[in-house]
């Protein structure tokens, strides 16, 4: 015992020192991937001519996101600077986020490898030559009243868009019609289904989506990809099996 401020005090316990941490014996939970969300190649034909009755600029941004699979905050980042119209390379630089207390905002990349190139197809750049020349037109008409920036996509005074602005247009635009409940996340998935069923490796989509690894897209991809390796199973086997029977053997 120990006598402080007059009175006898009882003795302070001793710190019990931890060698280890009893957290790493025991074992977290899985975590369940949830399937991607994805349209259709019908649905995708149904989604463009849907589309046809929309503004011009959320007509390019969606067939945009449909061709590319940019990341939502990829696509409002990009400038027209971003952009060779002689080669049709398309540039991912930046991203546009927005934070509640500090609004729009221009950040780097996800990852490092999130900076990357793609060539664009035909559709896609004759979509931005118009939106480019209806973006030219707004800013004469508005004159002195039009916030003067280099983004491809902006609100009306020509500031760069909130994000959130362009999840709800194109989740009311959705609501309206007789396509399943995607996200404007879905159409990123929906690129890269497409592009497996076309044929493209899992290396080229990992190029496009700019994941760090090809891990990545195969796993969240194995759906396509065993679809895809079902197709290609069966195509050998019938190409085998002409083979065989113009030999005449038999493998049994």
């Amino acid at each position: 015992y120990s006598y402080e401020y007059g009175v006898f005090c009882s003795p302070k316990p001793l710190a019990r020192r931890v060698f280890a941490n009893p957290c790493e014996r025991v074992a977290p939970p899985k975590r369940k991937r949830k399937e991607a969300q994805y349209l259709t190649l019908e649905q995708v034909a149904h989604l463009l001519e849907l589309l046809q009755k929309e503004p011009e600029d959320m007509r390019c941004i969606i067939t945009l996101l449909l061709y590319t699979g940019l990341r939502r905050s990829e696509l409002l980042g990009l400038e027209w600077k971003d952009i060779d119209f002689q080669t049709g390379l398309l540039s991912i630089r930046r991203t546009s986020q927005y934070v509640a207390g500090k609004g729009v905002f221009t950040d780097e990349t996800k990852t490092y490898h999130s900076r990357r190139v793609l060539k664009l197809a035909d559709t896609a750049l004759t979509l931005l030559r118009q939106h480019r020349a209806v973006q030219m037109q707004n800013r004469l008409r508005l004159g002195d009243r039009r916030q003067e920036h280099d983004r491809l996509f902006t609100r009306w005074d020509g500031a760069p868009m909130n994000p959130n602005s362009l999840t709800r247009r194109f989740h009311t635009f959705i609501h309206h019609t007789d396509l399943p409940p995607v996200t404007v996340h879905s159409l990123r998935h929906t690129n890269a289904t497409l592009l497996i069923a076309e044929g493209a490796g899992v290396k080229a989509v990992s190029s496009r989506r700019g994941h760090s690894s090809i891990g990545i897209s195969g796993d969240r991809y194995a759906h396509s990809l065993q679809s895809v390796e079902a197709v290609a199973a069966e195509a050998l086997e019938n190409t085998l099996t002409e083979a065989v029977r113009s030999k005449r053997i038999s493998v049994q």
